[in-house]
């Protein structure tokens, strides 16, 4: 029985210079199949990124969906509006073409889901 090939895209993942993480400023570019969540293949090569439930749940890995296309077959915690304003949770999303993302905009991400009335929100600030 042969085993028929999954469709494999390209991720590239930008870590701004105004990231707090190790890769600030460098741009990795992974072949990532579609069974596959982004963290899972990014981590696999070696690129730290950050992550806490990887369920969709706590929001820490946030990214902007700059191109591409993603799902989020799994996530627990990703809304519609999630979707619509470009937010990507790479823990549990899953490439659909070749896609780039921006990493670190957990900031952003807070504010968008504060005014949205939706979890996490402003119980993740610091008051």
């Amino acid at each position: 029985m042969t085993q028929t090939p999954t469709a494999t895209w390209t991720v590239t993942i930008v870590v701004p210079e105004t990231a707090s993480l190790d890769a600030a400023g460098e741009t990795f570019d992974l072949d990532v199949g579609e069974d596959e969540t982004i963290l899972a293949a990014a981590r696999s090569a070696g690129v730290w990124l950050p992550a806490d439930c990887q369920q969709g749940w706590c929001t820490t890995c946030v990214a902007r969906l700059v191109e591409g296309a993603v799902v989020h077959p799994n996530a627990r915690r990703y809304y519609d509006e999630d979707r619509e304003a470009g937010f990507v949770l790479p823990c549990t999303a899953k490439p659909r073409a070749d896609t780039t993302i921006v990493v670190g905009r957990d900031d952003e991400f807070l504010d968008f889901r504060a005014a949205h009335d939706r979890p996490p929100g402003n119980s993740k600030r610091d008051t």
